[in-house]
């Protein structure tokens, strides 16, 4: 990769901000090229990714080493592939809210200018505000843009006036982090066709990792044989939600439940689990998971596709027509795969055996 004289200032503003336009003019014209992307630079991106999955804090020590900060940049479009390849739902979620929140905290440190420059290359119509302890105004059109995730940024605990939602400095830097988050999620998964072997190897090594360290939280031996590595998008997000303590709706804790169920998770498990969310009641949870996987009367049966599009909870296009039928497919050909390498391998050794036979 030929090196450019970039400007330190914008080095650092990009690897802070490598969604922003400047991080993409130096990406561009440093001849970056997915045939020869330099050893260093897709460790960055493994690191990228595997701290999303890993839950841990994504800080690199970079001080004023422009190469470093140059390989920093390069290596988020890099981290970008190496999520598609994988195309996890939980993983893209994820990597998306780590970025998110590692731009919210540089947000917090930087100069006003930076919070409106970068609100301007998403479009966002801003006026300064002279209202008390405000901020920013901005349309609520815009404010709309991303998905409002946190409780505290809802429209309806939001100061509404004349069509413009008042933020303070605060909550603006977390708003544009939001539309990080947004504008992350929309361009995943990327194209992968004709991605090195480098970047494909890279990724199944994370997804490896990934999926151990699923199993290492609420592995077999905490669930018997459910494995939320496998479930279908709809509920990855939503059981996401519970582990992270987000105020998951009504809806969507009744139709977990009923799910978790149907795939084998003990009711104590269930109830442990909904003991992460917001406004917990152990006596309620406790009478609503067990009246739904029948430990008292007939269970509910896992509501389907259709009706998960009814409440608004469909994610993604799975091709099933039940979320179950998706977690049995994904759950069981690990084991096909298992068993066809097991039965190849007894095949090479009938081979070998006969060959030396016949020498």
């Amino acid at each position: 990769m030929p090196m450019f004289s970039f400007d330190e200032k914008e080095l650092d503003f990009a690897r802070k901000y490598p969604f922003s336009d400047v991080a993409k003019s130096i990406v561009k014209n440093s001849g970056f090229n997915l045939e020869d992307v330099p050893v260093e630079v897709l460790l960055r991106a493994v690191a990228m990714v595997s701290s999303a999955y890993a839950d841990e804090k994504y800080d690199p020590k970079i001080l004023s080493s422009k190469e470093l900060m140059l390989n920093e940049i390069m290596a988020f479009p890099v981290s970008k592939i190496l999520v598609s390849i994988i195309n996890k739902f939980e993983l893209t979620r994820k990597f998306c809210n780590m970025v998110s929140s590692v731009v919210f905290k540089h947000l917090e440190a930087d100069k006003d200018d930076v919070l409106i420059d970068l609100a301007s290359e998403f479009g966002i119509r801003i006026t300064l505000s002279d209202e008390g302890d405000f901020f920013a105004e901005i349309p609520v059109a815009d404010y709309l843009k991303p998905e409002l995730s946190l409780q505290f940024t809802k429209l309806v605990n939001s100061k509404v006036s004349t069509g413009k939602v008042f933020l303070t400095r605060n909550d603006f830097a977390m708003f544009i982090s939001m539309l990080v988050r947004q504008q992350l999620i929309d361009s995943l998964p990327a194209p992968v066709e004709g991605i090195p072997d480098s970047f494909t190897s890279a990724a199944s090594g994370i997804e490896a990792d990934f999926i151990n360290a699923a199993k290492r939280i609420y592995s077999k031996t905490d669930f018997g044989e459910i494995a939320p590595e496998y479930f279908p998008p709809c509920m990855a997000k939503i059981y996401s939600d519970l582990i992270s303590g987000a105020n998951v709706s009504h809806s969507g804790r009744f139709v977990f439940a009923a799910f978790a169920a149907s795939v084998g998770m003990e009711s104590e498990k269930l109830i442990d689990l909904f003991r992460q969310t917001p406004n917990f009641n152990e006596r309620v949870t406790r009478y609503q998971v067990e009246r739904i996987a029948g430990v008292k009367g007939k269970a509910y049966n896992s509501p389907s596709c259709d009706k998960m599009r009814s409440y608004n909870l469909c994610v993604a296009e799975c091709r099933v027509s039940h979320p179950v039928q998706f977690y049995s497919r994904e759950f069981f050909k690990k084991d096909s795969v298992a068993d066809s390498a097991e039965e190849e391998s007894e095949q090479e050794n009938e081979i070998d055996s006969e060959n030396k036979k016949l020498n």
